[in-house]
């Protein structure tokens, strides 16, 4: 496996990524894939691929939550992985390299939310020192179904260093 940046040449298969974790049903509120151009003004840095054998077979990337300044080293990470790729600890590798990145660029808290029903994304978050901060109850609905959001957040080690 292969650790790499992401480019617009990767989006055709971070798009089919991120399409089975929406047909899912426990990855996202999202029901289809953005444009390249709306992804990418959405994730302006710290982008990631896994390839094995020269295919991309998983993706992590973190979105800033706010414009304000205050909160310029808050993030939101995104992490997924191919389905026929799972439980091979690619997503433990993107996201540690998330972090890892992440706190070179000065980003002091990562925040995620995870469906309670995606105990696998849980169990790596947790893994990977995030901690839960409370759940959000029926905070969107898809599908017909008032769905429950579990905040996760891990603060750098570095702050106040």
């Amino acid at each position: 496996m292969n650790l790499c940046e992401l480019r617009a040449g990767d989006w055709p298969a971070v798009r089919a990524i991120y399409e089975d974790g929406i047909r899912s049903g426990d990855a996202t509120f999202e029901t289809e894939t953005p444009s390249w151009e709306r992804w990418d003004a959405a994730h302006p840095e710290l982008r990631l691929v896994a390839e094995r054998e020269g295919s991309v077979v998983g993706w992590a990337a973190l979105s800033p939550v706010s414009a304000r300044r205050c909160y310029r080293g808050v993030g939101e990470v995104s992490v997924y992985v191919a389905e026929d790729a799972r439980g091979a600890g690619l997503g433990r590798a993107l996201l540690d390299e998330l972090v890892e990145r992440s706190e070179r660029a000065g980003y002091w808290t990562l925040s995620a939310g995870v469906f309670p029903e995606n105990e696998a994304s849980l169990r790596l978050h947790k893994a990977c020192g995030f901690r839960e901060v409370g759940v959000r109850e029926r905070l969107g609905e898809l599908g017909g179904v008032w769905r429950d959001v579990v905040l996760l957040e891990r603060r750098s080690t570095l702050v106040g260093t």
